[in-house]
């Protein structure tokens, strides 16, 4: 059995983006008024181009959660990386060479499909919060680099991402993934429940956003044999950790580890990680 480290599995209000109380597993996005609809539409940009190449080897997996400064007694500040830190970090790995790449693109390198660049990485973010869609994107957008977005089914709508935000992140060539409908413990839940976070979390991305879903996100870790069965029951391929490493073909599909990364971390701190792909273990 495994089970994530996690420091706490957040299941309550906590502070938001904007700094009013929310109700997601770390800091929700901003009040509703402060989404899409209250900013002119800008142009929209077409998808990165996929990076491709020969390699089929293991891949560093990041793991972020709100891209903004936190504010004075904001909980679990840590999880709150600031824009410029963010984008600091972007540059500083594609100047050492690094391509970012979605877990799809992993798989079907480590599967016989199209190979990956020289030094892939992906960059993933959990929960959904509105900071993914004005902060983060852009700055991957300049790199020229996708996300993974591990998305709650209760952070679609007010207080989180809108769904012209999330399709926007879509096409700019995001993958959207399942982080459940509520952000609960799975090991806690019974049989019914537990299908009903994996099974109908993946149907309403897919049916709302028509994207595949093809990997799941444990909310804050938590999983067990039973829990990674009937993951895998619910259809997708694979699943991703907070257990520190970098993820590989010959690693459980059900157990993909991931480096996270605290707010405080610099660009040169990440690097690092990246590059040996050890790292704080637990997440939210």
């Amino acid at each position: 059995m495994i089970i994530a480290a996690a420091l706490v599995l957040i299941t309550g209000p906590l502070k938001s983006e904007g700094g009013s109380a929310g109700s997601s597993s770390a800091a929700t996005t901003s009040a509703a008024g402060t989404d899409s609809a209250s900013r002119p539409a800008a142009a929209t940009p077409s998808a990165p181009k996929l990076a491709t190449g020969d390699y089929r080897g293991s891949v560093p997996i990041l793991m972020y959660h709100v891209i903004k400064a936190p504010v004075a007694s904001t909980p679990m500040a840590e999880l709150w990386t600031p824009a410029e830190t963010f984008q600091a970090t972007v540059e500083l790995l594609k100047k050492d060479g690094y391509s970012g790449v979605t877990l799809d693109q992993v798989w079907q390198a480590w599967h016989g499909g199209a190979g990956l660049p020289k030094k892939p990485l992906v960059i993933s973010f959990d929960d959904g919060y509105l900071s993914h869609s004005v902060t983060a994107k852009p700055i991957l957008e300049a790199a020229g680099w996708p996300g993974v977005l591990n998305l709650e089914g209760k952070n679609i709508g007010k207080g989180g991402l809108t769904t012209n935000q999330v399709e926007g992140l879509i096409t700019a060539g995001w993958e959207i993934d399942s982080h459940t409908l509520t952000h609960p413990d799975l090991t806690t839940l019974d049989d019914a429940s537990m299908r009903t976070e994996l099974v109908d979390s993946r149907k309403l991305l897919q049916d709302k956003f028509k994207v595949p879903v093809n990997f799941f996100c444990y909310p804050a870790g938590a999983n067990d044999a039973r829990v990674r069965a009937a993951v895998a029951a619910a259809g997708y391929k694979g699943a991703t950790t907070v257990e520190p490493g970098i993820a590989s073909k010959s690693d459980d599909p059900y157990l993909l580890p991931r480096i996270r990364v605290n707010g405080t971390d610099s660009a040169a701190t990440v690097a690092g990680r990246v590059r040996s792909g050890q790292g704080v273990s637990g997440g939210y």
